[in-house]
């Protein structure tokens, strides 16, 4: 009976810590994402998000990105779709579209490579925008 009991702790105990590496590796491939000062209210995927300090981290599927606002914690998670362009990113880059006094997020660009996160614009957005806004007033913000 000593003999199973010690089997079973023993195979407990490795479960726990094969557990523990696997969650600090998969902690430590969304963490920690790009600091970004936006001192602006945007909107991203037609969610309002007021003016502050974000952390923009992209899953590792590639299709949801989390915004955590650095000062209050509150994290949203957004659907993004992969594009790639053919230039290299240096720094880590948001695009957002103007639109009169509304900016909505569009782009994240991922520092080191040559793909970047596109938001998925609601269809009212979209409609609104091809009558009322120019497709290329873009603004830029550098992750600090």
């Amino acid at each position: 009976m000593k003999r199973i009991t010690s089997i079973v702790a023993g195979s407990l105990l490795a479960i726990l810590i094969a557990g523990g590496t696997l969650a600090a590796n998969l902690h430590a491939q969304n963490e920690p994402g790009l600091i970004f000062v936006v001192p602006f209210q945007f909107s991203t995927n037609g969610h309002p998000i007021p003016a502050g300090t974000y952390q923009v981290t992209l899953d590792s599927s590639q299709f949801l990105m989390s915004i955590r606002n650095i000062k209050t914690g509150d994290k949203q998670l957004f659907n993004v779709r992969p594009e790639q362009r053919g230039t290299i990113a240096e720094r880590g880059v948001l695009v957002f579209h103007k639109c009169g006094a509304r900016k909505d997020l569009t782009e994240f660009h991922i520092p080191g490579t040559d793909v970047y996160s596109a938001t998925m614009m609601p269809h009212v957005a979209k409609n609104i925008e091809t009558n009322d806004c120019r497709a290329n007033d873009n603004l830029t913000l550098a992750a600090r």
